[in-house]
């Protein structure tokens, strides 16, 4: 029951998620919907860069397929009933991910906050690219238990766009210094994603396996 609990949470969020960044990219003006953070100092939200503003759309479009197909590649009936869609599922997770992480990677280098925002979304996107890679070769190896576990590290960065506004929410407006709390926000969603997927990993899904 726990677990559709949680699996309930996360597509609902995904979801929500998705929908309201095209809202917020597509539906009404950017420029206006990001008025606060171009007053913080974000000024490439003022979308007059081209190149950036390709990448920032290719960025969020790609994100949002693993966003919402990692929930359903963890849901072992789906699998065993329909394995081809699994795997179709799964090239498409593993594809807008490469796409979505080479864009973010270019996008890190005019992130808010100095050398330490930029480095933090550098990390961020090299880890969902390294964890989405080791998935992906463990069960090109038919490694399926090693393939599980990345790929359950490569869904908690990708996760990480959810916890990424949580967290600059929390901290970045609770702060009187907006960009400390933003660059707090960056290193506090991934890095606090991965650190909660591995003890859950070690300590209940291996468990699990054993009994």
């Amino acid at each position: 029951m726990s677990k559709k609990i949680g699996f309930s949470i996360i597509l609902l969020l995904s979801f929500v998620f998705v929908i309201s960044a095209i809202v917020r990219y597509v539906v009404l003006d950017p420029v206006e919907v990001n008025a606060i953070l171009i007053r913080e100092g974000m000024a490439m939200f003022k979308m007059t860069n081209q190149l950036w503003n390709i990448a920032l759309y290719i960025h969020i479009i790609t994100a949002a397929f693993p966003l919402v197909i990692g929930p359903f590649l963890f849901i072992k009936k789906l699998r065993n009933r329909n394995l081809n869609l699994h795997r179709n599922l799964g090239k498409i997770y593993v594809l807008t991910i490469l796409i979505s992480s080479i864009a973010g990677i270019y996008l890190s280098f005019y992130a808010h906050g100095g050398i330490l925002a930029i480095l933090g979304f550098l990390c961020l996107n090299v880890a969902w690219l390294y964890t989405t890679f080791k998935a992906y070769t463990y069960i090109r190896k038919k490694q399926q238990v090693l393939h599980e576990e990345w790929m359950y590290r490569s869904y908690a960065v990708t996760f990480t766009a959810i916890t990424f506004r949580m967290w600059s929410a929390i901290v970045g407006y609770s702060l009187d210094n907006f960009t400390a709390g933003y660059v707090s926000a960056i290193w506090l969603s991934w890095v606090g994603n991965l650190v909660v997927i591995e003890l859950w990993i070690r300590f209940r899904l291996r468990k699990e396996r054993r009994v």
